[in-house]
């Protein structure tokens, strides 16, 4: 059941696009995040060195919901939006014979280029459990601030949201935060920024 989204931020603000804890990252050539217990770079989330290049010195915004968010997310900013690209989960382990056992993973994810108004290009990605994530989005073309992207059925628990370098200025706490290593909790449609 879909909950009535209250828009608290100016039109350059951008808001949380979910109920959620919330760590905001640098992208560095070589940085790595750590979603789902699962260690990634940027091109290895997007399986796209060329487009993950675009993002270095960008920003990583890493949505996590818990099991008593409410599991719907939305678009930042008014805007368009491409394709969606499906990466299938991947479980396997690596060379048992020699006894190392070391498990190779990776999670469900979805991906969305957005043409957004304020903020320029960004990607929208949800991340669903191996096996049990469900990512079920709604597939629009163009949207409105706030509008519902779609909700996680049962395994579906992250969204990630990239920003290109110069185009937004998070709010100093919680940047403060994330490079303590502590996630904020935010509610869908606060602020959580600017555009720049």
């Amino acid at each position: 059941q879909r909950k009535n989204v209250e828009d608290h931020t100016a039109p350059h603000e951008l808001p949380a696009i979910a109920d959620a804890k919330l760590s905001a990252l640098p992208i560095g050539r070589n940085s790595r995040f750590t979603v789902k217990g699962v260690d990634y770079t940027v091109a290895e989330l997007l399986e796209n060195e060329e487009l993950s290049k675009t993002y270095e010195g960008g920003m990583c915004l890493i949505f996590r919901l818990a099991p008593d968010d409410y599991h719907r997310y939305s678009f930042p900013d008014r805007g368009t939006a491409e394709d969606t690209h499906e990466i299938k989960g991947v479980l396997h382990t690596v060379n048992p014979i020699a006894g190392t056992m070391k498990v190779y993973r990776r999670n469900t994810r979805h991906y969305t280029v957005l043409r957004t108004e304020h903020f320029g290009e960004m990607i929208q990605m949800e991340v669903g459990a191996l096996l049990v994530g469900k990512i079920c989005n709604h597939g629009h073309r163009s949207f409105r601030k706030l509008e519902e992207k779609g909700y996680f059925a049962y395994g579906g628990s992250t969204v990630i949201l990239l920003c290109k370098k110069n185009r937004v200025a998070i709010d100093r706490d919680i940047l403060d935060y994330s490079a303590k290593g502590i996630e904020t909790k935010v509610a869908l449609g606060e602020r959580i920024g600017q555009a720049l």
